[in-house]
């Protein structure tokens, strides 16, 4: 699986998605079941988005062997509104990442992303 980036500014940013952003994320924006209303649709979800954004690139920058120096306030800086929709989509492209889980050996399912599917197909 390749690993999800967003450009913040004149950096490329790797996003990880470990239980550790898990956990943090769930502390700082909420329960990732809601992933959707969170980060597409909530009247918070700019700043949401931009919390999981600097949550996961910190660990993504750590993991490069880089200092994992990103800040809630210079991240929303960084951030562009007309680019708002691809940083909601690297967000939870990270996270779908991270939630994938074997059905069986051959095929790899994503819950996250199912889910998703699912409520546009019924128009929920």
């Amino acid at each position: 699986m390749e690993t999800v980036k967003i450009k913040l500014g004149n950096r490329e940013i790797p996003l990880r998605f470990t239980m550790e952003e898990f956990a943090q994320i769930e502390e700082a924006v909420g329960n990732l079941s809601t992933i959707d209303e969170l980060l597409l649709k909530g009247k918070n979800r700019i700043r949401n988005t931009q919390k999981a954004l600097r949550i996961m690139g910190n660990a993504g920058l750590a993991a490069a062997g880089e200092k994992p120096d990103l800040t809630d306030k210079g991240v929303m800086e960084m951030m562009q509104p007309r680019r708002l929709v691809e940083y909601q989509t690297a967000a939870i492209s990270a996270i779908n990442d991270g939630m994938y889980v074997e059905a069986n050996e051959d095929e790899e399912r994503d819950l996250v992303l199912e889910d998703i599917e699912r409520k546009k197909e019924t128009g929920n």
